[in-house]
């Protein structure tokens, strides 16, 4: 969806329109173009500073969300990883804390990601997760206690739905109005099609989280390609997957069912260094990769969406409205958010110029501030 960048913006005193913006169609020829801002579900920590921290301070919480503005992200799902039950909850009173201390955030975070413990542990699928923590049955009490230090706003939940319990948790969840996701799962093609059935309507971060070796046929990468009842999101960091390989998962998930992921950590934003992503240390490399500290096994990214959507753009040739729709459109419409600019929304756009034969940032607005990115 484009919006006409002809049309002057006008908001009231808290931000949110005073008219409906204009769309136009994706032919319309213009050097300007306006969008959605951009719609991260997957992130663990940006600017230095990670979320999955029971010690999370306000001030660099709030300071990594204006980081993460700038680069054109107006909605995000701060992420947490696995931990034992007590670190989760005081992690997620952190993060309320943080938010509520924050303006931008109030904005800018309207939920949450739990990504595990629900999980396979076993090794190869487990990732960067810690696995001793991993592969227990799921308790709805725990996952209540969780959703209420959030504030009510854990909105996805990663499972691995061939782990005990997990199809029970998965259909208790769905009632609640929390959306689930597959991953770090070796399920069967019946687990995940049983999983689909119970209302499981996303794979996270699909082609990851997996083994290196994988049956031939009868795997969960094929499995969930296959499966028309889920949407599917990708890390297009360049290192998660190869661009040749991403274009056969997209080709094969659909361009209506895919959704685009940073799996940023602390690392993102900022400098190559070491950074934290809970209690393990995780390692930035000057080539934009990130690894477990002393190992090279990858432990989420150090890429940001904006670059996850130019890499596409670049790779593929892909449109710019195409590449809205994967990072800013479906992730919205997953969750049941709003994708319009009408009057009374808040304003969440991006403005876009076409400079040396490419689709570059001009500047973001959320609400009433509108920062410069270039």
């Amino acid at each position: 969806m484009l919006f006409s960048a002809d049309q002057k913006v006008h908001v009231d005193k808290q931000g949110a329109l005073k008219e409906s913006l204009q769309t136009v169609d994706g032919t319309f020829q213009s050097e300007r173009k306006r969008t959605l801002g951009l719609c991260d579900i997957q992130l663990n920590g940006f600017a230095g500073i990670d979320f999955n921290n029971p010690n999370l301070n306000p001030e660099d919480f709030h300071r990594s969300m204006q980081a993460l503005l700038r680069t054109g992200v107006t909605n995000v799902l701060p992420t947490l990883i696995t931990a034992n039950q007590g670190d989760l909850y005081r992690n997620f009173e952190a993060l309320e804390r943080a938010r509520a201390f924050s303006p931008i955030a109030q904005m800018m975070v309207k939920g949450y990601h739990l990504e595990g413990p629900f999980l396979n542990p076993a090794q190869g699928f487990a990732g960067c997760h810690p696995s001793q923590f991993m592969g227990r049955k799921p308790s709805w009490e725990k996952f209540v206690s969780w959703q209420a230090a959030a504030g009510g706003r854990i909105k996805l939940l990663t499972v691995a739905p061939e782990m005990p319990g997990v199809l029970e948790l998965i259909t208790k969840c769905v009632e609640s109005g929390v959306r689930v996701s597959l991953g770090h799962t070796n399920a069967s093609h019946e687990d995940i099609r049983k999983a689909v059935g119970a209302g499981a309507s996303l794979s996270t971060h699909l082609g990851n989280g997996v083994a290196q070796l994988l049956p031939k046929v009868d795997n969960p990468i094929l499995s969930q390609l296959a499966e028309e009842g889920l949407t599917a999101s990708f890390i297009a960091d360049g290192f998660h997957q190869k661009p040749h390989v991403l274009r056969v998962y997209i080709k094969a998930k659909g361009s209506d069912r895919t959704i685009l992921v940073s799996d940023g950590t602390a690392a993102s934003g900022t400098v190559p260094g070491t950074y934290y992503l809970g209690a393990t240390k995780i390692q930035s490399k000057p080539e934009g990769v990130v690894h477990l500290f002393g190992t090279q096994n990858l432990a989420g990214s150090a890429a940001t969406l904006l670059e996850c959507l130019q890499n596409v753009m670049s790779w593929y040739n892909t449109s710019l409205e195409q590449g809205i729709r994967w990072t800013s459109i479906q992730p919205r419409k997953l969750l049941g958010w709003p994708t319009t600019q009408n009057v009374g929304d808040l304003a969440e756009l991006l403005e876009w110029e076409y400079i040396n034969d490419r689709w570059t940032p001009a500047s973001v607005q959320l609400g009433t501030q509108i920062i410069k990115i270039h």
